[in-house]
C-alpha cells in the first residue's frame, strides 16, 4: 500500500493527463418502463407458459448540448433478466469495497 502511494504521488502529473483524456462519457439514465409479455401457447406445445419481458430504457446524451434523449428497448427471457440483475448487483457491491473507495478517492484528487 505505501509503495502504491509513493507511486501515485510520483507520477500524479502523467495519471492526471491519463485521467482527463480517458474519461469516458456516458449517456444518462432518465426513465425505464417495462411490460410483461406470457405466451400461454401455441398449436404445437398446449399449455405452456413462456414469459418474456420487454423494458424501454430513456436516457439521455451527455454530449448533446440540449441533452436530448434516446429511446431503447431491451427484450429477454426472464431468466437473462435475472441474470443481469446479479451481475449489477455484484457490481454495485464491489463499488463499496475499501479498495474501490480509497480508488476513487485518488482518482479525484488527481482529476
Amino acid at each position: 500500500a505505501v509503495v502504491s502511494t509513493q507511486s501515485t504521488g510520483e507520477n500524479r502529473e502523467i495519471l492526471a493527463d491519463i485521467v482527463r483524456r480517458s474519461t469516458v462519457q456516458v449517456p444518462e439514465y432518465r426513465s425505464m418502463e417495462w411490460r410483461l409479455e406470457c405466451q400461454l401457447g401455441s398449436r404445437s406445445l398446449h399449455n405452456t407458459v413462456i414469459p418474456n419481458v420487454l423494458t424501454k430504457w430513456k436516457v439521455s446524451d451527455p454530449q448533446s448540448k440540449n441533452l436530448k434523449t434516446k429511446e431503447t428497448y431491451l427484450d429477454c427471457d426472464v431468466g437473462t433478466l435475472q441474470h443481469i440483475t446479479e451481475s449489477l448487483r455484484a457490481a454495485q457491491l464491489e463499488l463499496d469495497t475499501f479498495h474501490a473507495r480509497k480508488m476513487c478517492r485518488n482518482l479525484s484528487r488527481i482529476g
